[in-house]
């Protein structure tokens, strides 16, 4: 919507405007309508302008009061008009009363010429051509007044047209504007999220990192408090130890002075020291408070990232144990097929085909006997030393089958 600055604005231009046209386009008063001559009654002031504004007059007149609405604009012109129609039929009644009574003294007869002035019929003919002119002055009038009034409301019409216009431009402006804040709170909302996820990749991070090194930090954490516990206590009793030696200069200041006075001084000094014990005290039993919760809750959650590591390790050993009693019975399993094997070399062969067989029963067998190996190895790091080492195996093992237990379960079978 439009502001009320510009409104204001436009009709201060279009006042200034109509006030110019009106200072060029008004017609000049005849000069037979300055003369001072009183008929009938009528004053000079009302033969000269006849209650007639000028259109400038007029523009002042709907305008003075500073700048209004086109509605306001349209209500105030309509009275205006009206009172100004109602002056001229009114002026135009006094001059048909003056020119009936003017009738009817020249109806009358004429009375003798006076020798020392002019006759009454000269003065009746000078009035008649004074009372014309007033009339053809009163045309003139009426007419510039109905061109003014037309072009006021041909200038309304204008501005109206272009603060509708200025309208709806601004209109356009502010949908392109609201346009605008919905992108820009669209953007808004996917940054947030980008930051969000951003935070939870930090906690996770965080929550990966190694033990150890949260230990050390808590026992730096444990170490810079009780440093700085020990070091707020001392400044502490140094600024109680100051209080007590200005307590006992100013005491001893009082006892000079008076008796009654010295008393009441240390009562008060004292009050003081005790509120000030006190509440160094409760900010100290405050804090104590603080940093045993806080000291608890970093124990506690320690206690249960340790239980939560046993218990891992314990459920490692456990598959651990499995995975080793599995390979003993491979490896069982691998000491019957050599025996097996040595039995049937052991026997007369009948044909050629079984030493091929048995060739190729030897070359399967080859891996098998390389990874009961590396299987011992594994075993003896797990008896010997069950530690990062034997859990970082067992998890690589975990992960992955062992070669050639594919091939154990069908001789196993």
């Amino acid at each position: 919507m439009m502001s009320e600055k510009t409104r204001q604005g436009k009709f201060t231009t279009a006042k200034k405007k109509l006030k110019e046209y009106w200072q060029r386009k008004s017609p000049g008063v005849p000069a037979g309508a300055n003369r001072k001559k009183k008929i009938n009654g009528s004053g000079p002031d009302t033969a000269a302008s006849g209650g007639y504004r000028s259109p400038g007059d007029s523009a002042t007149g709907v305008y003075g009061e500073g700048p209004v609405s086109s509605t306001n604009l349209k209500d105030l012109q309509v009275p205006t008009l009206k009172e100004e129609k109602k002056r001229e039929i009114h002026r135009v009644q006094k001059l048909g009363r003056s020119l009936f009574k003017l009738k009817h003294q020249r109806t009358e007869p004429r009375a003798p010429d006076s020798p020392g002035g002019p006759s009454e019929v000269e003065q009746l003919q000078d009035e008649t051509k004074h009372l014309r002119k007033e009339l053809e002055s009163l045309e003139r009038q009426l007419q510039a007044e109905v061109e003014n009034n037309q072009m006021l409301s041909l200038l309304n019409r204008r501005q109206e047209e272009r603060i509708r216009e200025q309208e709806e431009r601004i209109r356009e402006q502010e949908e392109k504007l609201h346009e605008q804040e919905e992108r820009l709170s669209g953007q808004e909302e996917r940054i947030c999220e980008q930051e969000k996820r951003i935070h939870e990749q930090d906690e996770r991070i965080w929550e990966q990192e190694w033990l150890p090194e949260q230990e050390r930090l808590l026992e730096e954490v444990k170490k810079l408090l009780e440093q700085e516990r020990w070091e707020e206590e001392e400044e502490k009793l140094l600024e109680h130890e100051r209080l007590l030696h200005q307590v006992q200069k100013l005491l001893e200041e009082e006892r000079l002075r008076g008796q009654d006075e010295r008393l009441r001084e240390q009562e008060r000094l004292l009050e003081q020291v005790e509120k000030l014990l006190e509440r160094d005290r409760q900010q100290e039993e405050q804090k104590r408070l603080l940093e045993e919760e806080q000291l608890l809750d970093q124990v506690e959650e320690l206690l249960e990232q340790e239980r939560l590591r046993e218990q891992d390790q314990r459920l490692w050993e456990q598959e651990t144990l499995r995975e080793l009693e599995r390979l003993r019975e491979l490896e069982r399993m691998l000491e019957l097929g050599w025996e097996a094997l040595y039995e049937q070399q052991a026997e007369p062969h009948s044909s050629f085909e079984e030493p091929n067989n048995e060739n190729k029963s030897a070359l399967q067998l080859e891996p098998q006997v390389k990874e009961l190996k590396t299987l011992g190895e594994l075993k003896d790091t797990v008896t010997s030393d069950p530690s990062k080492k034997g859990w970082e195996a067992g998890t690589s093992l975990w992960g992955r089958e062992a070669p050639g237990q594919r091939q154990l379960q069908p001789g196993g079978r």
